[in-house]
């Protein structure tokens, strides 16, 4: 059995999906977690995404004229039997109804300050590079959301989870012309929040902000779940459930884990009661086996259950069945092709916007009561207080933030210096914030910023980061692409003075 299972790992069979059900209704074996009503449910990992040049001018562009909303804020349906409607609701409505504004050239869409250096690297693309008194150095770049060249890819080590790396090493080896670094992580070097690759879901969301790119070419900044991580459950052929504990990470005793090509390894579990189930992409089981490591070729998928999550894959799974991996978020990540998460949020409708000082729906340790964090339904981003008084409020330091504009036209990624005296001196969340929104943001949100800030453009590090040590090795990186179209040759024209040519 054993054997057959390693065959079928190397065989590199399928392309790694475990197939949605549309029901997530109570059953047995299934435990408990407070979440609101399921809006999606999607496999673990869907289908590859297939994977995806500078002159320079210093001008000051002229500033951009006021943008007109693409949508207003979501409210219920006006019905035509009331007799009178709101203003707010009549103001929306008319919102609605204006088209997106046209864009202004890129180089229009801000206003430099006199001493700004302002490089167009491509036409869609503007680098801005400032120094102040304070002294503060920042690296802005701006990406037309518009244009059909540009492109997101958010990247692992080497395309899975191999521990840290350079942004500036991911950005050679998948031929970026820009990225900055990532998610916060812990010491192995794993993403602390949600990361979506191609597609492909390679860590759970959590309750932190996150950068995601759709389908359609568009930026989201948001929250993919109210809760501590998701909801997920692993259903059985006789419809039977069970709660998945992790995704890609160590599997905790009694518990069920699904690991991916992501992974690489299904994990040896130092449990006497173990077990292994070998998934295909269309959920059907092909081999289970006791307490042992493998290699996870792309396309499989493996089940671990230890102690009581063991007894239950044996009871209730067979080889040939067809399981099913239910995933509830809070927000839809069906569309979703990339995503890296980091946080807090910075700028919500072009204001600043503080995360509370306490623990995820845990307001009892509380630092500033400037907070204002008294409402029961207070959802904080899931940082520990420590953690948020070393980098909200008065804290100077590097930062790397990533937004965009009202009308989703610009896209605006920055990074700080800091924690260098006399060169610069970092931001407070305040002033990078205010940053942010004088180049257009009006949704931004922060990366894991002091030494892990990180800004690359065309295969250099253009930031100074603070380690001793250079460019500090991240989690993962945000690269952004600029494809020029390939030019089409035409049929050559000949002359008389052109000896052999063929028209």
């Amino acid at each position: 059995m054993r054997r057959t299972m390693q065959m079928l790992l190397g065989a590199g069979l399928l392309l790694a999906v475990l197939v949605p059900s549309v029901s997530l209704a109570p059953a047995p074996f299934v435990r408990s977690l407070q979440q609101p009503a399921p809006v999606n449910s999607i496999p673990v990992a869907m289908q590859v995404a297939t994977p995806f040049a500078t002159s320079t001018a210093t001008v000051e562009p002229t500033r951009q004229a006021a943008a007109t909303p693409t949508t207003a804020p979501a409210s219920a349906t006006v019905h035509t039997r009331a007799a009178t409607a709101t203003a707010q609701t009549l103001a929306q409505r008319r919102a609605e109804e204006q088209p997106t504004p046209t864009a202004l050239p890129l180089m229009q869409r801000f206003r430099a300050r006199p001493d700004d250096v302002v490089t167009q690297v491509r036409p869609g693309v503007v680098h801005i590079y400032r120094e102040t008194a304070d002294p503060v150095i920042a690296n802005i770049l701006l990406f037309d959301l518009t244009a059909s060249e540009f492109d997101v890819k958010s990247t692992l080590g080497d395309g899975w989870l191999s521990g840290r790396t350079r942004t500036s090493y991911v950005a050679t080896q998948y031929g970026a012309l820009a990225g900055i670094n990532g998610d916060l992580f812990a010491g192995a070097g794993a993403p602390q929040g949600m990361t979506i690759f191609d597609e492909r879901v390679v860590i759970p969301p959590k309750r932190r902000a996150t950068f995601a790119w759709t389908r359609d070419r568009e930026p989201i900044i948001d929250y993919f779940t109210d809760s501590w991580t998701w909801a997920a459950y692993l259903v059985a052929e006789n419809g039977r459930r069970v709660w998945v504990d992790e995704l890609n990470r160590p599997c905790p005793f009694d518990g069920i884990c699904v690991y991916n090509e992501f992974s690489r390894l299904a994990p040896y579990s130092e449990y006497l009661n173990e077990v292994k189930v070998l998934v295909g992409p269309s959920g059907r089981v092909f081999d289970i086996a006791d307490n042992d490591a493998f290699i996870i070729s792309p396309g499989m998928q493996v089940i671990q259950g230890i102690g009581a999550g063991a007894d239950w894959l044996r009871r209730y799974i067979a080889i040939s069945d067809t399981v099913t991996l239910d995933i509830s978020t809070t927000n839809p990540i069906d569309d979703i092709t990339q995503a890296i998460s980091g946080g807090p949020i910075l700028l919500q409708e072009g204001r600043f916007f503080q995360d509370c000082m306490c623990k995820l729906n845990d307001c009892s340790a509380v630092t500033f009561p400037t907070a204002e964090v008294g409402r029961d339904d207070l959802l904080c981003e899931d940082f520990d207080t420590y953690w948020k008084e070393a980098h909200y409020y008065w804290v100077y330091m590097p930062r790397t933030g990533v937004g965009y504009d009202k009308n989703k036209q610009t896209l605006i990624v920055a990074v700080v210096d800091g924690y260098q005296p006399g060169f610069s001196r970092g931001m407070l969340q305040t002033e990078f914030a205010n940053l942010m929104r004088e180049f257009g943001a009006y949704t931004a949100m922060e990366l894991d910023g002091g030494g892990s800030a990180t800004m690359v453009l065309e295969d250099e590090v253009i930031n100074n980061p603070s380690d001793d040590t250079g460019e500090r090795y991240v989690a993962n990186s945000l690269l952004f692409f600029w494809q020029e179209p390939e030019q089409t040759l035409g049929p050559p024209v000949c002359t008389d003075a052109m000896a052999g040519c063929v028209q």
